[in-house]
Formats: C-alpha cells, sequence, structure tokens
C-alpha cells in the first residue's frame, strides 16, 4: 500500500509541475473570466446605457392626431417619446443625425387612414428597425383608438378598458425538464469524452517517458507492475478530477461575480430541474468507471512504446473507440428508450457516455443500471488484468513500437 501510494503521490507531483499543464490551466481559467465578463464588456463599449430608453420624436405636422406626449409615453412605457406638431421634418432629420434623438416618426394621411415614415440614421440587415416599427405601429394604433373614442364621447371606464393589456400565460403540455437534464447530460459526456482523450494520453506518455529516463527499471525493482498501473491510473485520475473541480469552482465563482443578475441565465434553467442526489451520485460513478476502463488501456499503450513521439499514434485506436462510442451514445440520445440506446448504455466503451442521459431523461430502469454498473465493472476488471500482464511483459521492451501480434506472444510467454 506504501508503494501504491508513493507512485501516486510521484506521478500527480510529476504531472502537475509540467509547464504545460501550469500554462494550460492559467488559459483556461482566463477564458471562463472573460466568458463571464461578456455582458460587462458588452456594456463598457455599449456606454453604460443597455436600460435607458431610446429618444423618439413623433412629428405630427398635418395634426392627423391631434394627441399630446404625454398620451404617447403612457402607452409607450419603453420609450422616451415626443410629440409636436409644430416641427419641421427637417429639424428632426438633424436632431438623428447629430446623435440627439434616435428615431423619428412622420405622421400622414394615406386613403384617411393613419399612416407614417420611420426614420433612422441608418437601416441595415443587422438592426431591429422593423420590429421596433411594429411597436410604434401599434402604439399609434392605440393612441388613434383613444381619438376616435373620444370624438364619440366615450366614457374614461372604456377608455381605460380598451388600453389595458391583455395578460397571458405560457403552458407547455411537455415537460421542459427533460431537455434541460439532456443538456447537462451531454454536458458530462463531454467532460468524460476529454478526460479519457487528455489524462488517458497523460497516462501513456508518463509510462513511456519514465522508459526512455530508465526510471521504470527501478520502479520495477522496487514495486510490483500491478501497483504501478494502477497507482498511475488513480493518480491521473486524482489530478483531472481536481482541475475539473478547480475550473468549477472558479466558473461558479467568476458566474456570480461578474455576471448581471438581469443575465442570469443558468439560474433560471437550473430552478426547473428534476435532479436528485442519488442521479447525481449513479452518474459519478459512470464517470470513474468510464475512466477507469479508457485510462487501463492508455497504461498498456505507454508500455508498449519507448518513445514518447510515439504515443499519439499508439494512443489513436483507444481515441478512435472513444470517439465511436461518444457519438453512439449522442445519436440514440434522442430515443432513450429505442434498442439502439440500451446497446449503448449496456456496451461497456459507450455506457459511460450513454447512461447518465437516460438516467437524467427517466428513461431507465434500475435493473438496467445494475447490469451497465456490472458489465462495466467486469470489463473494467479484466482490462485492468490483461492491461497489467502485457505491462509487466512490455515495460522493459525498448526499440520499435510493440506491434498487436507481439503484445500477444509477450502475454502467452508471461
Amino acid at each position: 500500500m506504501k508503494n501504491l501510494f508513493t507512485i501516486v503521490k510521484f506521478t500527480v507531483k510529476e504531472y502537475i509541475k509540467k509547464k504545460s499543464f501550469i500554462v494550460t490551466n492559467a488559459i483556461m481559467i482566463l477564458i471562463i473570466v472573460l466568458l463571464c465578463n461578456v455582458p460587462n464588456i458588452i456594456n463598457a463599449f455599449g456606454g453604460g446605457e443597455e436600460n435607458e430608453k431610446l429618444k423618439v420624436q413623433i412629428v405630427d405636422s398635418e395634426n392627423v392626431l391631434n394627441a399630446s406626449s404625454e398620451l404617447f409615453n403612457q402607452i409607450g412605457l419603453d420609450y422616451d417619446i415626443e410629440y409636436f406638431n409644430d416641427k419641421s421634418l427637417n429639424d428632426v432629420k438633424k436632431a438623428i443625425m447629430d446623435g440627439e434623438i434616435d428615431i423619428a416618426i412622420s405622421l400622414k394621411k394615406v386613403d384617411n387612414t393613419v399612416a407614417f415614415d420611420y426614420i433612422v440614421k441608418k437601416d441595415d440587415a443587422f438592426s431591429d428597425n422593423e420590429m421596433t416599427a411594429d411597436i410604434f405601429s401599434n402604439i399609434i394604433k392605440s393612441v388613434n383608438t383613444n381619438r376616435l373614442l373620444l370624438q364619440e364621447n366615450a366614457s374614461p371606464d372604456l377608455i381605460q378598458a380598451v388600453n389595458l393589456p391583455i395578460t397571458y400565460e405560457i403552458q407547455g403540455l411537455e415537460d421542459d425538464n427533460g431537455n434541460q437534464n439532456f443538456v447537462i447530460a451531454m454536458a458530462s459526456s463531454f467532460i468524460l469524452f476529454f478526460a479519457v482523450y487528455f489524462y488517458g494520453y497523460s497516462v501513456s506518455t508518463s509510462v513511456s517517458s519514465e522508459k526512455t529516463s530508465r526510471v521504470m527499471e527501478t520502479l520495477v525493482t522496487s514495486t510490483t507492475p500491478t501497483k504501478i498501473v494502477i497507482g498511475k491510473t488513480i493518480a491521473m485520475g486524482l489530478v483531472g478530477l481536481g482541475q475539473l473541480v478547480g475550473l468549477i469552482l472558479v466558473a461558479v465563482i467568476s458566474y456570480k461575480v461578474f455576471i448581471p443578475s438581469n443575465f442570469d441565465l443558468i439560474s433560471k434553467m437550473l430552478i426547473g430541474l428534476n435532479i436528485n442526489v442519488s442521479d447525481i451520485l449513479i452518474c459519478l460513478i459512470y464517470f470513474i468507471l468510464g475512466y477507469t476502463v479508457y485510462a487501463f488501456l492508455s497504461a498498456v499503450t505507454g508500455a508498449t512504446i519507448s518513445k514518447v513521439e510515439d504515443v499519439q499514434s499508439a494512443s489513436t485506436p483507444i481515441s478512435m473507440i472513444a470517439l465511436i462510442s461518444f457519438y453512439l451514445a449522442y445519436f440514440t440520445s434522442t430515443m432513450p428508450n429505442s434498442s439502439a440506446s440500451k446497446f449503448a448504455s449496456i456496451f461497456p466503451f459507450s455506457s459511460a457516455f450513454s447512461m447518465p442521459g437516460r438516467i437524467l431523461a427517466g428513461a431507465v430502469t434500475g435493473g438496467e443500471i445494475v447490469i451497465s454498473i456490472i458489465v462495466l465493472i467486469v470489463t473494467a476488471v479484466i482490462l485492468a488484468m490483461v492491461s497489467i500482464k502485457v505491462y509487466s511483459a512490455a515495460i522493459l521492451h525498448y526499440g520499435n513500437r510493440l506491434k498487436l501480434k507481439d503484445l500477444f506472444k509477450l502475454y502467452k510467454q508471461k
């Protein structure tokens, strides 16, 4: 046990001291902080006026409505509106060009109906001019309706009833929790895939680099191959978990500190989630077992090569297996009750990617979870036994990378 702890400590210490690890974490922290500051950056470049009302001047030179600024502002609450019937259109256009106002509206009569020209400084494909013009069309329509009602001597109560907005509530017949849970499940699958790729790759690199420096010869004589394989697997798992927890803490703190309250979209998404502690714990078990399976494969890959430069090519088959398994889980996630999805949940190389989504979607039974976990554990144990045996046979091999047939020979001999 002491030797196992020593290997874990040595591997963790060696990895976190690497310049690439430190630089990568610094860059990721910087990216997280910058992303959380995007709303503040937008506000800074926008002059901090995101809540300031647009300034609008309405010119009624033909006295079409005979209204007042007060009446327009009662209806158009989101705008700062000034109404004129004695101002020239040229003066208003100059005010727009000088930046004194944002919008000008020139009222006119067309075929005995109220119409208007919507005037802005610039109209392009990326502006919201058409939407704002539609809003003012409704505002002007409401003011005109009030004018007609007053002409007909309508009572104040009737005019007030006409101006009252119609309230509404949105009722979805299908619960959206499944979609939100699906997003979280896919996020966990992405994290697992990158953990498999980067930290599995790191296991292979660690083993191969120690072979090159002859450190492995000392390790093999002082402890067993079993402890070396398990120790390095645990070490890289701890590094990955620590890095993940650290980045999540940075993200949570940055989100709370930098994100404005009116832009807190994630909190709104999390309110309706239906996730319990048992679901989270089961998904964590799949995460650990999934990493373990691929880490043992990576350990034996590192033992088959003698040069660090060969790690990437030697790890390609494992990366392909992980990629295919991830996409199998992804494409079957939209139909969690299908036979293909059930197969992806049992198949040991894809179950860690597939099962969290089905669990969070509530599309899996307890029996399926038990069978899937047992298959995953058995696979991990078998791969550990095979990896340790091949590792112990190939670890002191130097020269060209061992091919598959060479591994079988060493495996039989061992």
